[in-house]
């Protein structure tokens, strides 16, 4: 719902994503902050969102924040299309934005 805040998914709900959250964490300057709570140096870049049984991921690129469905019981294939979306957020951020 709009104008409703959405706490961030538990940890335990991310661990059928444990090899996709590995590669994320190898990119060049991310951090993550939190389980699940990513940033590229100090600006937020990916998060997880669940609400009425459908997760998401909330990836940020040069265009502003996305919205990527990453279901609970994904697919080799969810996976694959969730960090190629996540790895051209990231290059359109670090290609676009010079940061301290």
């Amino acid at each position: 719902m709009k104008g409703q805040h959405l706490g961030h998914t538990k940890p335990e709900a991310l661990a059928d994503l444990r090899v996709e959250l590995q590669l994320i964490r190898s990119l060049t300057g991310i951090t993550e902050r939190s389980p699940g709570v990513f940033y590229w140096k100090s600006t937020a870049f990916l998060h997880f969102h669940d609400q009425d049984g459908k997760r998401w991921a909330d990836v940020k690129s040069a265009a502003g924040w996305k919205h990527v469905a990453i279901d609970f019981v994904a697919t080799a294939q969810d996976k694959a299309d969730f960090i190629a979306e996540t790895r051209q957020a990231y290059a359109e951020l670090t290609r676009n934005r010079k940061k301290p």
